[in-house]
């Protein structure tokens, strides 16, 4: 199955570059804030956010790429 015809896995990939950019937004944060600069929290918290419901997506995404994967399993027993 490739990648690029099947859009669950289209949507992981788009949703992993986003993970790892918020990742990266808050590594600059703590880098910033190690500096002895005096960050947003609301900026913190906003980036919490998004991560936490990117990575939700991202679960559900994987859940449906794993579904039919889960019937072909159970119909071949």
């Amino acid at each position: 199955m490739s990648s690029k015809l099947n859009p669950v896995v289209q949507s992981l990939h788009r949703l992993d570059r986003k993970f790892e950019d918020i990742g990266d937004q808050m590594h600059e944060f703590y880098r910033r804030q190690a500096n002895g600069e005096k960050p947003n929290p609301t900026e913190f918290t906003r980036l919490l956010e998004q991560q936490s419901l990117t990575h939700s997506a991202m679960t559900a995404q994987f859940n449906l790429l794993q579904k039919p994967l889960k019937t072909v399993l159970n119909e071949s027993k």
